[in-house]
């Protein structure tokens, strides 16, 4: 391809060969027949030299808002020099560039190798990938230039945050006997403090409390919480309304990272956690627990995208076989627009089952991006209360979440039945 030297001499010659044919100017036509003998020439000078190239990344896989270092490895691996070659690394428009640059001009001789840093910033969770690799070479005189790209590509998945959460919210109503175990409050063998009792013949010895003894006078022995194991379900709305809001603040966003907190916590206590995602169809990951399972979740968590509308009611009725009997249900949604939500935490509520109702709320949302009228506001305020309200009268536990609110502070705002 010619650049804009190249054309400017290529007209250049041309204008000279006509005029000083006009003119009868022999001189005129050699100067220009002379600019385009220089062009004709520098255009069998073609290639850049053979070139490895090798990306490196800090992380497969990070968190959002983490920072992510990149590293090309530039090698001419021919025998004779590049000349001028630029280089430029592609990276996904949701990256921001924090430090460094993803572009060089460089002239490497054979065997040489030079590299490239930068830094980005990861502010989206998702999976990505970084690359092709644009080249450019330009010919000695800057007359010609010559684009390819090298398909050289590295995926990665940004995961959403996982924020902590400090306090046990929900136990499951029946025990199970698989391995691991997560606490019951009730008296039973554990590892976590319930009460002091009095000594009673029989208790084991290594149970008595001494200082207990040495300030009463009379033997005590600890109590322990009945160690189980949980199954938990989450499910999470990424129906098209879940969008509302910004694209950093809005539904979908809020609710990623509360399912990857709650997965986290619970998996770390041991317990097995189920994951459903519900949009325009179900995605369901079955209960298990392990860092094996934790990564599943994140992994499914980091390609969520707002679609489609199934009703709640659709999704309890199909996992209805699959929730253990007693066990935690966590539904993560907005509760916009499906009719069906009461009639599902009252069909789970019936089966005995503890049902948290996280809601972030869309209407708070909707106005980070829009101007709603004040009377308008209220109102839809007042109708999210009264839904809110509602499930909590069929024995569903429910948290309003706010947009600046932290997760473990909404986690302590429950409205009981």
């Amino acid at each position: 391809m010619w650049t804009r030297k190249a054309a400017l001499m290529m007209t250049s010659g041309i204008s000279l060969v006509l005029v000083g044919m006009m003119m009868s100017n022999f001189q005129l036509m050699v100067i220009g027949i002379a600019f385009i003998s220089f062009l004709a020439i520098n255009s069998w000078v073609t290639g850049h030299g053979e070139l490895d190239i090798v990306r490196t990344l800090s992380a497969d896989n990070l968190y959002k808002g983490d920072d992510l270092y990149v590293e090309l490895a530039i090698t001419n691996t021919a025998r004779r020099r590049t000349q001028l070659l630029e280089v430029f690394d592609n990276v996904p428009h949701e990256m921001k560039l924090r430090s460094g640059l993803n572009y060089m001009r460089i002239n490497l001789g054979p065997g040489q190798t030079t590299r490239i840093r930068y830094v980005l910033r990861c502010p989206l969770r998702g999976h990505f990938s970084l690359g092709p690799i644009s080249l450019r070479y330009r010919n000695t005189f800057n007359l010609y230039s010559t684009e390819m790209f090298v398909d050289h590509r590295s995926d990665l998945i940004v995961f959403p945050q996982v924020r902590d959460v400090e306090e046990a919210m929900v136990r499951s109503r029946t025990p199970k006997m698989y391995t691991g175990a997560t606490t019951l409050r009730i008296p039973g063998p554990g590892t976590e403090f319930y009460s002091l009792r009095q000594y009673v013949p029989g208790d084991p010895f290594k149970s008595i409390n001494w200082k207990a003894y040495a300030r009463t006078g009379e033997l005590m022995v600890n109590e322990k919480c009945r160690d189980a194991v949980t199954d938990v379900f989450i499910l999470l709305d990424s129906r098209d309304v879940s969008r509302i809001g910004t694209v950093l603040k809005n539904p979908l966003e809020m609710g990623t990272v509360a399912a990857a907190s709650l997965a986290s916590y619970f998996i770390q206590r041991r317990d097995s956690v189920a994951l459903a995602v519900y949009d325009d169809r179900l995605s369901f990951l079955p209960a298990d627990g392990g860092d094996k399972q934790y990564f599943k979740i994140l992994s499914s968590l980091a390609g969520v995208a707002p679609k489609g509308n199934m009703p709640l009611q659709a999704v309890t009725n199909a996992l209805s076989p699959r929730f253990s009997r007693g066990s935690p249900v966590f539904i993560i949604s907005s509760l916009e627009g499906d009719g069906t939500v009461p009639h599902a935490v009252r069909d789970l509520s019936g089966r005995n089952h503890e049902v948290i109702v996280l809601s972030p709320s869309s209407t708070d949302y909707e106005r980070l991006v829009s101007r709603v009228p004040r009377m308008s506001y209220e109102v839809m305020k007042l109708e999210r209360q009264n839904r809110l309200t509602a499930l909590a009268g069929f024995g569903a536990r429910v948290i309003d979440w706010m947009p600046d609110v932290e997760l473990s502070q909404a986690l302590l705002q429950v409205k009981l039945s």
